[in-house]
């Protein structure tokens, strides 16, 4: 009877994937939930995703549920209340659901390239007469920006210091014409299509744009790059026994070393060679930025006193030193 239970299981372990929510069937073992951002269609992230997240639950020994989502802050939302195990996000909602005492880095990607890293960009139109940062601010007046959603570590927050605010600039939505807000595909989209006349996107995603819509990406070309950003970073709830946690940073980093078809599963998921281990350390320079926007939203708050301008920035100095602080020595 234990060999048939034993292999009944076995046989339940590569079930395939329903529709809709992905899991992974199992007769052991309480459910995981995996989330992930969507950079691009929600449909083509989760197939991207599945088959590594079917193999993690196999290695684990738990059904896994994979949830894709539109937006980085209704992830973070999920993560904060516990309802996320582990998944993947930008660096600046990482930092937001750490910060919390919720979840903590423990991976991060690995491009298929070698890099650890990756640069915000802002696009125009091919045939745009704009060349440079210099010329977009010049012009803003006159064009339609499209900017990243405001927990996106390469679609917002980088962009808005690196691009803007080092230019004097704390607000660019007072700059331009008119703004809105998209993914990264969708801003490479509103730029090819004539839709928008600049975007914020970042140089992995311009890749795959060019991949999966080649002839789109005929229609736009980088006029700015920021420095480089680390990958984003994989993370599970602090609450996960240390048992659970061995399990998946044991899959995890070792996933794609030797096989073939684990290799192309990684390149698919986002064009990945593989994830190594990682800590919190990779979020201070995150952390940096998010305190300084911080203090530049205080400092452009016309409605507050000079005494109480001085002490909320003040309060956001001793966060952002308590923040990295613990970060550094791991005590989230």
């Amino acid at each position: 009877m234990k060999i048939q239970r034993r292999q009944m299981i076995a046989r339940l372990a590569f079930l395939p994937l329903a529709s809709g929510v992905q899991s992974v069937a199992w007769a052991q073992g309480s459910a995981l939930v995996f989330g992930v951002i969507a950079p691009r269609a929600v449909e083509q992230t989760r197939a991207n995703w599945a088959p590594f997240v079917k193999r993690l639950g196999a290695s684990v020994g738990q059904p896994i549920e994979l949830k894709v989502y539109e937006k980085q802050e209704l992830m973070v939302k999920d993560f904060v209340a516990g309802q996320i195990d582990l998944g993947w996000m930008g660096n600046a909602p990482a930092l937001e659901v750490v910060e919390a005492g919720k979840g903590a880095v423990f991976a991060q990607m690995v491009h298929i390239k070698g890099g650890f890293g990756y640069k915000s960009v802002l696009i125009v139109p091919k045939r745009s007469p704009l060349n440079s940062l210099s010329e977009v601010l010049a012009a803003a007046k006159s064009l339609r920006f499209s900017n990243g959603e405001p927990k996106s570590t390469s679609g917002f927050l980088v962009p808005l210091y690196f691009a803007f605010q080092k230019n004097g600039i704390n607000d660019p939505d007072s700059i331009f014409k008119a703004t809105e807000i998209g993914s990264h595909q969708q801003n490479l989209k509103k730029v090819a299509e004539g839709n928008a006349d600049v975007a914020t996107a970042n140089d992995e995603e311009l890749s795959f744009f060019a991949r999966d819509f080649p002839e789109l990406a005929k229609n736009v070309r980088v006029v700015w790059e920021s420095p480089l950003i680390p990958q984003s970073p994989l993370l599970w709830k602090s609450s996960l026994s240390a048992e659970v946690k061995r399990k998946i940073k044991s899959f995890v980093v070792g996933f794609g070393e030797s096989s073939l078809e684990e290799k192309q599963i990684l390149e698919k998921v986002n064009g990945l060679a593989r994830f190594r281990p990682s800590s919190n350390l990779q979020l201070v320079p995150i952390a940096d930025l998010e305190m300084f926007k911080a203090r530049q939203a205080i400092n452009n708050d016309g409605t507050l006193s000079k005494e109480e301008r001085t002490k909320r920035i003040n309060e956001v100095i001793q966060r952002g030193s308590q923040i990295e602080l613990r970060l550094k020595l791991g005590g989230f």
